[in-house]
């Protein structure tokens, strides 16, 4: 994988934020956060593993 510092970071801070943002929004209307923050937990390691996945099919 040839991805440069600076992507990288910018991948890794988007994905982190793409895994609180379904939190945040939960808690800010109020509603019990547990559900949704483990579904973000479970979904977003192999969201990422795919996307860097087919980031490298693209490269080839």
């Amino acid at each position: 994988m040839d991805l440069s510092d600076l992507e990288f970071w910018a991948l890794l801070a988007i994905a982190i934020a793409g895994l609180f943002l379904p939190v945040t929004i939960v808690w800010w209307k109020g509603r019990p956060i547990l559900p949704i923050a483990v579904l973000s937990l479970v979904f977003w390691p192999g969201a990422l593993i795919l996307a860097l996945q087919l980031r490298r099919r693209q490269d080839l």
